[in-house]
């Protein structure tokens, strides 16, 4: 009898097990990123094929469909929108507004709009959309520049994970019960670091407040209509869907972009998109092992076209390295370059992360893309930052206020600054902490991808986890920053201020009286 009781537990733990393995291999998720901007995607790729490989059915709607798909990964391609890729022209960079952030918005919500429209409009949303409500189990989505998406998500009852290629925007801590603190974090339009004056906290603090009152009465309406219009005017505002968000993955890593107080549902997944080395090809790997000197890495983005730059500054940059000892490798979309001096190297596209990895990389000349600083970071290479818009400024000033950066601003290059730069980047303080942040970085518990995947399959079996979220996701702007309890303690202090002087003025007037009886 023991025997065969034994052999019965060993018989249902092996079903157990086996059950198990079945489970955790049929999430069906869908992924949904309408951004056109393939630098945002390359953050996401990884996961939903990671996804995929791990057994999961994975549907991709996407601009950028996988040129090699694994087993279980199936796009749908979005059209109509034009690619952010090599769209920036230099030119309007040479006089920036004094609120150039503020303008940044606007543009923002305007690719919001043109993202949200074309995709509720797609073939590729209508193939979704046939699926009945609770088919997937999952939604991955993009949350950056509108919310649209949050209403395909509750037309099809699916919990939702958002995900940010940049840290966290200001319009995002308050959905997520995430404490946004201007004393000490900086907010994303501006190029502050942690560390900030008295001037800076002000202008920090009125900037986050400010545009995160302009998403909340311009982005969330926009995408509101464009939701209603499509699936109807009884749903609720795509603000309100936002709260019940179960998960937010961000591109930020403490190490890079500063500690910050988050809540356990958002989790920092900085240098998702850095994946195993792939072999240079034999042309790169030829120069870079023979740079005796070393290896200089100009690249300014997958959306700015570098060949834009003035004539005034492309010369500086090509004067300077030409009196370089290393060899000087630079993304420029083509062939043509006056004056090109022959240590320098013209690409169209570089394998970024995998140059920068290469010992005899010296510095990373980049525009302060998180992606890139990121890799700059896991690389441990120091870096000449000059950041042309976006968050591009917060990651310099993150990057130079740990020690392993130099920024160079745009309108003051030329042979001088960029020589300068350069010099600054080798000082052996520089190369050291840059070092010391890449372990930070790099330094984790478990893979990042591991992470997410955990994370994406706990939600996807169990489904939204209430226990998760802050209970300040439902509270009002007011109770939230303690407004009220200011109030109530205000009115006090003012009764009992009132009661005091009505005290003294009580005990003046009866000494008064008795004096004049005396």
């Amino acid at each position: 009898m023991r025997g065969l009781h034994c052999w019965l537990s060993v018989l249902l733990l092996a079903l157990c097990s086996h059950s198990q393995v079945n489970a955790t291999h049929s999430l069906k998720v869908l992924g949904l990123f309408p951004h056109p901007g393939i630098s945002h995607f390359h953050f996401y790729e990884p996961l939903m094929q990671a996804l995929a490989e791990a057994g999961h059915e994975v549907n991709v709607l996407s601009h950028f469909p996988n040129k090699n798909p694994p087993i279980r990964y199936k796009d749908l391609p979005l059209t109509g929108l034009n690619h952010l890729t090599n769209s920036v022209d230099l030119a309007i960079f040479e006089k920036r507004p004094f609120f150039q952030h503020y303008s940044e918005f606007f543009v923002l919500n305007e690719w919001g709009k043109e993202a949200c429209n074309a995709t509720l409009r797609s073939p590729a949303l209508q193939t979704i959309l046939r699926k009945p409500a609770g088919y997937y189990d999952v939604i991955i989505m993009e949350l950056f520049n509108t919310d649209c998406m949050l209403g395909v998500a509750y037309q099809l009852k699916v919990p939702v994970i958002a995900v940010s290629s940049c840290a966290l925007m200001p319009w995002h801590y308050e959905r997520m019960g995430a404490p946004m603190i201007p004393s000490h974090m900086p907010t994303s339009f501006l190029g502050y670091s942690q560390d900030m004056h008295l001037g800076k906290r002000v202008f920090n603090w009125f900037t986050y407040h400010t545009i995160n009152w302009m998403y909340n009465w311009i982005s969330i309406p926009a995408a509101d209509a464009l939701v209603q219009y499509k699936f109807g005017h009884d749903l609720p505002s795509v603000g309100e869907m936002a709260k019940n968000i179960s998960l937010f993955f961000v591109n930020q890593h403490y190490s890079l972009s500063g500690p910050k107080p988050l809540p356990p549902n958002v989790i920092e997944l900085g240098g998702l998109h850095i994946q195993q080395a792939k072999p240079l090809s034999a042309e790169l790997q030829r120069l870079l092992d023979n740079a005796s000197d070393g290896v200089i890495l100009i690249s300014w983005g997958s959306m700015v076209r570098a060949h834009t730059l003035s004539y005034a500054k492309r010369e500086g940059i090509v004067r300077a390295v030409s009196r370089l000892k290393q060899q000087v490798i630079w993304k420029w979309e083509n062939d043509t370059l006056n004056n090109k001096p022959a240590n320098m190297h013209l690409m169209p596209w570089l394998p970024q992360r995998d140059l920068l990895c290469h010992p005899n990389v010296k510095i990373f000349m980049t525009h302060g893309g998180l992606m890139g600083s990121s890799e700059a970071v896991y690389c441990g290479v120091p870096v000449v930052a000059t950041p042309l818009y976006g968050d591009q400024f917060l990651n310099a000033a993150a990057l130079v206020q740990r020690g392993m950066a130099v920024q160079l601003n745009y309108e003051d290059i030329s042979e001088i600054t960029v020589m300068r730069a350069i010099k600054r980047a080798m000082e052996l303080k520089i190369v050291e902490a840059a070092k010391t942040v890449s372990h930070s970085f790099n330094h984790r518990p478990k893979q990042i991808i591991a992470t997410a995947l955990w994370w994406v399959e706990h939600v996807g079996y169990s489904g939204r986890d209430p226990l998760l979220q802050p209970s300040s996701v439902q509270m009002s702007r007011f109770a939230y920053y303690s407004l009220d309890t200011y109030l109530v303690l205000g009115f006090f202090f003012a009764i009992a201020l009132a009661s005091w002087v009505a005290l003294m003025n009580s005990c003046r007037d009866k000494s008064k009286s008795k004096s004049e009886q005396k």
